[in-house]
Formats: structure tokens, sequence, C-alpha cells
């Protein structure tokens, strides 16, 4: 747990980062920026989404929104990450669809004029 733990703390900034452009990544960028980055399991990557956004000031969007699949889609497992970090995001896929969009939207105005 202790190794998610750094992950999670080397890929925070890196997300704020991501946050600030208006953009979104995915697993495979990451990888790219961290490249001592090991191949994790699909459950030890929902952890360290969790992890990221586990400390966040009250009220602070969900980082862990701007790690997307494919062609900048939502997460098939941000609902099970969102809901463990008291966002709920409804039960149809259509809803959720919904909460992870606004969540992206107000990530990207929360860090577009945070400093560095």
């Amino acid at each position: 747990m202790a190794r998610l733990y750094e992950i999670a703390a080397d890929l925070r900034p890196l997300l704020e980062e991501t946050a600030r452009a208006g953009a979104t990544t995915s697993w495979p960028l990451i990888r790219k920026h961290l490249p001592g980055l090991p191949r994790l399991h699909r459950d030890d990557e929902c952890v360290i989404l969790w992890l990221v956004d586990e400390g966040r000031q009250e009220g602070e969007p969900l980082l862990a929104a701007l790690v997307t699949v494919g062609n900048q889609q939502m997460r098939p497992r941000f609902p099970a990450v969102a809901e463990q970090l008291g966002l709920s995001c409804g039960a149809d896929v259509a809803q959720q669809q919904t909460t992870w969009s606004y969540e992206v939207l107000k990530v990207h105005q929360h860090w577009r004029h945070q400093r560095r």
C-alpha cells in the first residue's frame, strides 16, 4: 500500500498540470510522464486515483475524473472511485456520464487559476 501512496503523490502534480491545461489524460500517457511507473492492476489504478483525491480540500473537484480511456471517455470505474470519495454518480450510465462530464468541467475551472 505504501507504494500506491508514493505513486499517488507523484501523480497528483501531473493531474493538477493536466487540469490547468484544460485537458484529460490516460494511463498510457501517465506512464510516459512517469517512466518509473510499474504496470498496475486495474484495482490498483482505482486505489491510486482515490488516494490522489483523498486529501483534497472541501468542495474541491476530483482530479481522478481527468484519467480517461480511449477517445477521452469516462473510465468505467470512475463512478466507484467517485462514490468512495463522496460524489454520487447515480445508478444509470447516462447519469454517471453526466456527472463525470460535469466533474471534468469543474476540475478544469478550479485549477485554471491555481498557482503551481
